[in-house]
């Protein structure tokens, strides 16, 4: 049996705990100390999951014990500028939907972790709690981690879960690409006048793109990408004038939005690490991949990163290899390297050009949705929206690893 030690505790290293507890592994999370229940304040982010994600979850049991309904997607539509002439029924010149399955699912965070901790009391993992982990050395066939203030046992393989900010990732030596911090996402929740349909929206204006999900009854959540000078000021403003921007932003087609409850800054610096791992050590999430949230693929690629690892530690078990064997690696970064490079390039490259590159460039991208709506490349770009295309795994079919 291989011993295997994620390091994080977030979103991505709980559900990547689960997932390898279902791989015959022996598995151990080690995480801060996550904060009493009493504590924690009212939490109004959320995070968008793929068809195969929400499929995935399902499988692991995560799904049903969601205390707050997500809220599914029928319908996605992206315009290009700002609605100046209110053209608000006809400007929107991508658009994809399905009418009998859900693309996607908006969830709250907190609601999802709560379920993914739930889950976890109930799997075969052993928790080390608090555990300031900085990195790791080989010694023999073994990770030794470096654990501030405790000897922690030898393991075969680490997974390392840490965040953008990764320590395991600085330690590690490894080449990584990071954008500068220019724009920040001025996250909060709006509430409508009308109802959304369980439609998203995405506004590509001059300083970065605005996107609307819905996330409950006449409800929204906002995402709007914005340069961090502009975000820092959007974050100061009372409610009132953050309403008037968002309306003037945006458009009237969903009647007059007004903001609810807290509003976040978070700053987009998109990571890229051409190698996802090294001997004994590997990286998912934002520790390894770090998208920008116009596309809300990031915690997708959390999931897919789960899914396949499980997948190859399954395999390598089928064939007498601990979850460290060089192969795992090799396998690993094999299926991850397309989605990952593909994404990042989508993400960063369109966000780039729509708002630093000169608006001609803007226009003929707006140009170019339009030429994508009516070509069968919209039905390519809706399934990979719906997951499972650019990386196929058993969980992300809905099935244990296998």
């Amino acid at each position: 049996m291989s011993d295997i030690c994620i390091v994080g505790g977030g979103l991505t290293g709980t559900m990547m705990a689960i997932a390898l507890s279902y791989t015959g592994s022996a598995v151990t999370l080690a995480r801060p100390e996550p904060p009493p229940l009493k504590t924690r304040h009212i939490d109004n982010r959320t995070t968008t999951i793929h068809a195969a994600g929400k499929s995935m979850l399902d499988v692991l049991g995560v799904w049903a014990n969601i205390k707050i309904t997500p809220t599914h997607i029928n319908k996605v539509m992206v315009a290009e500028g700002a609605d100046k002439l209110l053209r608000y029924q006809t400007n929107f010149n991508l658009d994809w939907h399905d009418s009998a399955h859900p693309m996607a699912y908006v969830v709250n965070n907190q609601s999802l972790l709560d379920a993914l901790h739930f889950v976890l009391e109930s799997r075969p993992v052993k928790i080390i709690q608090p555990a300031n982990i900085n990195g790791m050395h080989v010694t023999g066939d073994k990770a030794q981690l470096h654990c501030v203030g405790e000897k922690l046992p030898d393991f075969d393989l680490v997974v390392a879960c840490d965040g953008a900010q990764s320590q395991m990732r600085a330690s590690s030596k490894l080449r990584y690409f990071r954008a500068p911090h220019r724009q920040t996402a001025v996250v909060a929740t709006l509430a409508l006048d009308y109802d959304h349909e369980n439609t998203a929206f995405q506004r590509f204006l001059s300083d970065g793109p605005i996107a609307l999900m819905p996330s409950g009854n006449q409800l929204m959540s906002l995402v709007w990408t914005m340069q961090k000078a502009n975000a820092k000021n959007m974050l100061a403003i009372d409610e009132k004038d953050f309403d008037i921007e968002c309306n003037k932003a945006f458009g009237p087609r969903l009647g007059h939005m007004r903001v609810v409850g807290k509003r976040h800054g978070w700053p987009l610096q998109p990571l890229w690490m051409p190698k996802l791992g090294k001997n004994h050590l590997l990286f998912s999430g934002d520790a390894g991949h770090s998208l920008h949230p116009l596309a809300g693929q990031g915690y997708n690629m959390s999931l897919a990163d789960a899914a396949i690892l499980a997948d190859c530690i399954k395999l390598s078990n089928r064939h007498g290899l601990s979850a460290g064997h060089t192969s795992v690696q090799q396998n690993y970064q094999r299926r991850r390297q397309v989605e990952v490079a593909a994404m990042t390039v989508i993400t960063s490259g369109l966000n780039i050009m729509m708002s630093y590159a000169p608006r001609k460039v803007a226009k003929l991208t707006g140009v170019g949705m339009s030429l994508v709506n009516a070509s069968p490349l919209k039905g390519i770009f809706q399934s990979i929206a719906s997951g499972g295309v650019l990386s196929r795994a058993n969980l992300l079919n809905g099935q244990l690893p296998d």
